[in-house]
């Protein structure tokens, strides 16, 4: 029998985006739901689309230009939604419940120098990429300080003091934090 579309548990305690992260190109949300599935909410004041994300991070004054999707499903949304905006899409299956392989940060290092590259002045025409996980918060914070350290040269505790305030929420799980105050750059920039 196939598995029943439902809403990710808890996601309604989640604010659907952060702001974006000073001087660098990240904005955190959570993972928009199809219409289908917010049709299942509580209150249409808990709807997050794709469209409702292009839009909200096109009213903070920012052009988004690609997704960087960290959830192991393809099941809340469609991704096409987001070719109608010029919106690039990246799926990088990360499961939940514990650190994520090396390989796959080294694949969102990979995908966040080619924004880069392709978009050279995205910090002067508001060109922001948006990572979401389910709640946008533990997967998406990890990516996104791991690279802020290891190819930024950040520090630990400012990456995570950074990511937690214009995220809006605080990592929940032990396990991301400690690997991410014990992160060794040159160990990741070997390979």
């Amino acid at each position: 029998m196939p598995k029943k579309r439902k809403v990710p548990i808890d996601w309604v305690e989640y604010t659907p985006l952060g702001q974006c992260i000073p001087d660098t190109p990240f904005i955190a949300s959570k993972t928009p739901l199809s219409a289908k599935l917010c049709s299942r909410l509580p209150s249409v004041d808990h709807h997050f689309t794709p469209v409702q994300l292009v839009k909200e991070i096109a009213s903070c004054g920012h052009r988004l230009r690609k997704v960087v999707d960290l959830t192991a499903t393809v099941r809340y949304y469609d991704a096409d939604e987001f070719k109608t905006f010029n919106v690039e899409y990246v799926k990088i299956p990360t499961p939940g419940g514990s650190l994520p392989r090396i390989a796959l940060l080294w694949e969102f290092a990979d995908e966040v120098k080619a924004f880069k590259k392709r978009w050279r002045h995205w910090l002067d025409d508001g060109s922001v990429i948006c990572v979401h996980c389910t709640h946008g918060v533990n997967r998406a914070g990890y990516f996104i300080c791991k690279y802020l350290i290891n190819y930024e040269g950040w520090h630990a505790e400012e990456a995570i003091r950074q990511f937690e305030t214009y995220r809006g929420h605080k990592f929940e799980f032990p396990y991301f934090i400690e690997d991410v105050l014990n992160s060794d750059p040159s160990c990741l920039l070997q390979t």
